[in-house]
């Protein structure tokens, strides 16, 4: 019960069930009831205290995203409580838990840290620009005969084998992955963190060992004949505009001038 109602100022509201959801979240954490063993007097009247303001104790391992909405459910004045619709948006950006077999997936994994944490108390992003960042850009070279010729589960395997492989140069390289779309793979540099010394020449670097691990994944590995996957890789430095975009699967998205015009492709570097 939310303190204003154990006080009688009040009667039920919106704001008094998120209070109520704040202690069942607690109860779905804890797999207690809230207060066990405790006087029950003695604990409403606490609660209704706004000088002792009691409130049970964020469960042991409770997500951070789940601890910190739960506090704000819980909070004395039912003016600062979030809605039900902001529960429900901060809820849908709790962490993934894929299968068993995967490491667990979270924001931060997806995300810069500080959108990341933005999305997780449903607080609103703003768009950001910065003067100077080298993108990179890489696709499959003969991808539309490659995927037309496998069976499509032969062809979402290569595709994470191959960006298992760039996932790891990324954190060798200390770039930051944006997305990929298809065989489109897409990466930045000196964006999320303070690289202004060296931005380019990391995703050079990352661009030639791109190439490498490339030119060493099988398209099948149930038949080598098929050969290795060849790609085309290019960068561009410039000003951008980074913004998260959409409430469902939100993206984050980088906007530039004309990227496409002005790209260095390497698809020979390896070469020369």
């Amino acid at each position: 019960m939310a303190p204003e109602l154990i006080r009688g100022e009040s009667t039920n509201t919106a704001a008094s069930d998120v209070y109520a959801f704040g202690i069942i979240l607690y109860e779905c954490y804890s797999r207690k009831d809230p207060y066990e063993g405790e006087d029950a007097r003695e604990v409403l009247a606490m609660v209704a205290d706004p000088e002792v303001n009691k409130r049970p104790p964020i469960p042991k391992d409770t997500p951070p995203q789940i601890a910190s909405l739960m506090e704000d459910c819980l909070v004395a004045n039912p003016s600062e409580r979030p809605t039900f619709e902001e529960v429900d948006t901060r809820l849908k950006r709790v962490e993934i838990k894929p299968a068993a077999d995967r490491t667990t997936i979270s924001l931060f994994d997806i995300f810069p840290k500080h959108i990341a944490e933005a999305l997780r108390d449903g607080k609103k992003v703003e768009a950001e620009h910065k003067e100077c960042v080298t993108i990179f850009f890489s696709d499959i070279v003969g991808y539309t005969d490659i995927s037309s010729t496998l069976e499509p589960q032969k062809v979402a395997n290569l595709l994470d084998r191959l960006y298992h492989r760039f996932d790891d140069l990324a954190g060798k390289h200390d770039i930051f992955k944006v997305e990929t779309i298809g065989d489109a793979y897409m990466a930045v540099t000196n964006l999320v963190k303070d690289q202004e010394e060296d931005h380019a020449a990391r995703i050079a670097e990352f661009a030639v060992d791109a190439i490498r691990a490339a030119n060493s994944t099988l398209i099948d590995e149930d038949d080598p004949e098929r050969g290795y996957l060849n790609i085309r890789v290019g960068f561009h430095s410039g000003p951008v505009v980074a913004d998260i975009v959409g409430n469902r699967n939100p993206r984050y998205c980088l906007f530039g001038k004309s990227w496409h015009h002005s790209l260095i492709f390497l698809a020979g570097l390896y070469h020369c």
